[in-house]
């Protein structure tokens, strides 16, 4: 159910990294790789928040399933999830966004309109631009162009992670491979040596990414939690032990 659906939005991620690579490819060329250094990450910063600040609380739509979005965002602060619903009317989570994303990235450059739903995980700020100027200022700024393909790059590898999270049998071995990779995103260190995984997710929001019942997935990260590998408190998620679960992969 959700490694179809997955695939797909790495098929499609291609099409829009090949994309952006032929706009500036010239540019690339010239920063020998360089693609997301801070000083072209800053070009994006200003140019996004020379548009419009909006806020948004948690549970609300940002672009809803099948929209044709007028503009494209850039998270200040917070997390956005995007997900679609399957034909069981279960919610399948394709991705979390977070401060210095950009999105949709896909429908900027193919205007592909999809089942995806953007939704606030939390308190978001939003800045935006419209879809016609953003690639105007791309096409104009190919360092900005670059830092934009970084992006997308580290999109691809997200999904890709997804997909090899999605091949592992057992429920247990997908929820600790999805929590591997939330640490390597959202992980914070703390003092007592365990990694807080600031992302406030939901048992629902690791069920839905792993493909499995909330109800299996929440009985999986209970046993996890007994044996002192993880914490559970509220809507975060605590790894006390990082290497007992990279050793059950």
């Amino acid at each position: 159910m959700a490694l179809p659906a997955t695939i797909c939005c790495v098929l499609c991620l291609t099409i829009s990294v090949i994309y952006v690579t032929l706009g500036c490819f010239s540019a690339v060329c010239k920063n020998k790789g360089m693609l997301f250094t801070p000083a072209k990450q800053q070009l994006l910063v200003t140019y996004f928040t020379s548009g419009l600040r909006s806020t948004y609380k948690k549970g609300e739509i940002i672009i809803r399933p099948h929209e044709s979005p007028e503009y494209i965002y850039y998270i200040e602060s917070g997390y956005v999830k995007a997900y679609s619903i399957t034909k069981y009317g279960d919610e399948n989570l394709h991705v979390i966004r977070h401060d210095g994303d950009i999105f949709p990235i896909i429908w900027t450059f193919t205007e592909e309109r999809r089942d995806v739903a953007y939704e606030a995980m939390d308190n978001v700020v939003i800045w935006r631009q419209p879809k016609s100027t953003y690639i105007e200022f791309l096409d104009t700024r190919p360092e900005a162009a670059a830092a934009v393909l970084g992006l997308a790059m580290k999109s691809y590898r997200i999904f890709a992670e997804h997909v090899n999270t999605l091949e592992y049998r057992t429920v247990r071995e997908r929820a600790v491979s999805f929590l591997l990779a939330c640490c390597r995103r959202f992980g914070e260190p703390q003092a007592d040596g365990s990694i807080k995984i600031v992302a406030p997710l939901r048992q629902q929001d690791i069920a839905s990414s792993i493909n499995a019942s909330r109800e299996t997935t929440s009985r999986e990260l209970s046993v996890l939690s007994k044996k002192g590998f993880i914490k559970i408190s509220d809507r975060y998620v605590s790894v006390l032990q990082k290497t007992a679960l990279e050793k059950m992969l």
